[in-house]
Parts: C-alpha cells; structure tokens; sequence
C-alpha cells in the first residue's frame, strides 16, 4: 500500500471524492436503463396478465357452450333413433316419443312391448242390437199387422 497523504486543501478532498463518486457512478452506470427496463416489463407483465384472464373466460365460455350444443346432438340422435325405431316396429309417429331406453337394444325391445298392446289378435264382429226400437216401430208393426191379416 501507499503511504497516508494528508490532505491540506480543499481542492484535494473535493478531488478524491469525485474521484471516489466517478468510480462508484461507472459501477451503476446501467441503473436508469434496468430501472426503465424494469417498468417496461412490469407493463408487459399486467397486459399478459389481463390478455391470460380475457383467454380463460372465453375458454370457459367456449366449453360451456360446447357441452351445451354436444347436449343438443344427443338429444337430437335420441329423439331420431326412437322415431326409426318406432316406424320399424309399425308404431304411429305419435307415440315414438313414449319409448323409454337408453341404446337401441332397450328402445326396439320397449317397441315391440307397446306394438303388443296396440294389435288386437282377431276382430271382433259387433254384437247384434236386441234393444227394441223406440219411436216410430210401433206405428209401422201396428201398420204391419193390419196388412196381413186383411179383409
């Protein structure tokens, strides 16, 4: 090491001291950029961050209204397979909505239950009437039995 100088003006403190202040100065010269950098990317960060909040609510937006329109085609495919099903096994268009099922194999097999109670085997001949006839009937027996016994 050197030898301790004293320091007997004013001019020498003042010049050790910016010398000191110059070399400290050297060493954070970068500081005002990285603090500019440090604000730019501090910006940067709160727009990501509202564009990634913005991102997930359509996202969420989306997948609802996805398992919404996915709902719908099931329903859609359901309500076609029991029509099919229904005009197979000689149902009316009507009563396609009455079969009860979950895959084909439940709907046919509700089909043909319901076909069962519909079809009657035979037809039945209406019954004869034995009611006698009210009204007129007897002024026209009354006319009727005059004719034939005559005079």
């Amino acid at each position: 090491m050197s030898e301790f100088k004293t320091i007997e003006t004013q001019e020498e403190l003042d010049r050790i001291v910016e010398t000191r202040l110059a070399r400290q100065k050297e060493r954070f010269a970068d500081y005002d950029q990285l603090k500019d950098r440090v604000k730019e990317l501090e910006t940067e960060n709160v727009g990501l961050k509202s564009a990634l909040e913005t991102s997930k609510q359509e996202s969420a937006s989306s997948s609802k209204q996805i398992e919404e329109l996915e709902g719908k085609v099931a329903g859609y495919e359901t309500t076609a397979l029991r029509t099919r099903i229904a005009l197979q096994n000689g149902l009316p268009y009507d009563l396609a909505d009455r079969l009860q099922g979950s895959d084909e194999a439940e709907l046919t097999a509700d089909a043909e239950r319901l076909v069962g109670f519909l079809r009657t085997t035979e037809p039945v001949p209406p019954l004869k009437d034995i009611e006698p006839v009210k009204g007129d009937n007897a002024m026209k027996q009354m006319l009727q039995e005059l004719v034939n016994k005559g005079e």
